[in-house]
């Protein structure tokens, strides 16, 4: 039984090692926390929109605001899925809730060189959801849920007619909880069946005919982390039209305790023949009671991890190309491959610790957006991205299918009185099939799809 309950601990960590970073917007990052910049695709360094949002996407961007500026929005997401195995053909489809994520940002104009501000976001706020009992890759994870929150207090600073500053340091609040259900075929027997049965070391359920798929117990692994990333970045004007920005945002080191607990389900299964003491018609039940309890390997206990982030940075244009019309762009940079090492620290002794080495590669990512001024009221927006996954092949799985990502959006901003500014935005993910597993053991097996529905809307308040 140790190996299952290695098995959630290696799940949740490969989970937490796949996380993207804050601005990736790959696997369960979400990148919209801003129905105007959602409405351009995202494209933010060179010019952020003007609702104290560049707290998150640029810093620098703050330098410039004038007043007071207070900001709340939200995003619904709404994503479907499936994963079709090779063999007979079975789909499996997630069944994941609409999912709503929330942004506020205040800031206010100290001087007409600084403004600062403080911004709540949650850049994780994704999950995938499985059918629990019969989703073939239930054994490797049937539920992930990720909630983050990020408080980040930041300044803009305007240098020069030209040249503008901005930092700001996010401390950040993440939960996360997995629920995986064991498969009993492949667990080895224990030592209080097999010793009695004469079987060799290494023997397991399924070499005594248990079929494969028999559920006997449900795990969760349930944790909380904090750490602090700084997010730093510059914008240039270099003409009157022409402005050029930058950010990066730090490597952050994120600690994570919590606790795996473990439910027996009951199988139903006994005994065919008596095995040393045990007479024929015994529960299999009970003889895996033990493992469940007090210093076996299944028993309830507490876990820790820490996990180093990686940084990234993103570099862009905004052009102006007359009083109505923008076009701007963005190139973006996550260096996926300094991240190489997650320690799982399990408090049990009857579980070993694990030492895992992620091999994410570093991701790049491409935005194009453009904004029209129609009328005095009202202003359109659209735009395009594409980046690319960080899962290696070897770890397309229930936890985190990821790959490739195609993206549109459009949106509007309309002013609704001299003080009041609404936005609404929508966005269409067309993420690229890929192969995947539900077995790490037997490689990838079948075909993951995935889509996304985002629609966003928010309002704003300048005095």
């Amino acid at each position: 039984m140790r190996r299952f309950a290695s098995l959630l601990l290696a799940g949740a960590a490969s989970l937490v090692a796949a996380l993207p970073s804050r601005l990736a917007g790959q696997g369960f990052g979400v990148y919209e926390h801003n129905t105007c910049a959602m409405g351009r695709a995202g494209v933010t360094a060179a010019r952020p929109c003007a609702d104290g949002s560049a707290i998150y996407f640029s810093p620098a961007g703050l330098a410039g605001l004038t007043g007071t500026h207070i900001s709340a929005g939200v995003t619904l997401i709404g994503a479907q899925g499936n994963f079709t195995d090779d063999f007979l053909a079975n789909r499996s489809d997630l069944k994941n809730p609409l999912i709503p994520v929330p942004n506020i940002y205040v800031t206010h104009a100290f001087s007409p060189k600084v403004t600062a501000g403080i911004g709540l976001y949650a850049p994780y706020g994704l999950e995938t959801k499985w059918d629990s009992t019969n989703f073939p890759g239930r054994f490797l994870g049937y539920n992930t849920n990720i909630r983050s929150i990020y408080i980040q207090p930041t300044i803009g600073y305007q240098v020069s007619p030209k040249l503008k500053f901005g930092i700001g340091v996010a401390y950040i609040t993440s939960h996360l909880k997995l629920r995986q259900r064991a498969d009993l075929s492949s667990q080895p027997v224990p030592d209080a069946l097999r010793i009695p049965a004469g079987l060799p070391v290494g023997t397991t359920f399924a070499m005594l005919g248990v079929p494969t798929g028999t559920d006997f117990a449900d795990a969760t692994l349930d944790a909380n982390g904090n750490g602090f990333a700084v997010n730093f970045g510059a914008i240039w004007q270099a003409t009157d039209r022409l402005s050029i920005g930058g950010h990066w945002l730090t490597r952050k080191r994120i600690t994570y305790d919590g606790d795996a607990t473990f439910k027996p389900i009951a199988t139903g299964l006994v005994l065919p023949v008596a095995v040393g003491p045990l007479p024929a018609g015994t529960p299999v039940d009970a003889v895996l009671a033990p493992e469940f309890t007090s210093g076996g390997p299944l028993a309830n206990g507490a876990v820790s991890t820490a996990v180093n982030m990686p940084p990234q940075g993103t570099l862009g244009f905004a052009y102006k190309i007359n009083d109505e019309w923008s076009v701007m762009a963005d190139y973006q940079y996550v260096v996926w491959g300094w991240f190489n090492e997650v320690d799982i620290n399990f408090a049990n002794a009857g579980t070993p610790d694990i030492a895992l080495h992620p091999s994410n590669k570093d991701t790049h990512g491409f935005r194009f957006g453009t904004e029209y001024q129609y009328n005095a009221k009202v202003q359109l927006r659209g735009g395009y991205l594409y980046h690319e996954g960080a899962s290696p092949a070897q770890f397309v799985t229930p936890l985190l299918p990821e790959a490739a990502r195609n993206e549109f959006t459009f949106g509007a901003g309309i002013a609704l009185t001299s003080h009041w500014h609404a936005d609404l935005a929508y966005q269409y993910i067309r993420q690229n099939d890929r192969r995947g597993t539900i077995n790490l053991a037997a490689g990838n097996t079948g075909l993951y799809k995935f889509s996304a529905h985002l629609f966003a809307a928010g309002v704003a308040l300048t005095f």
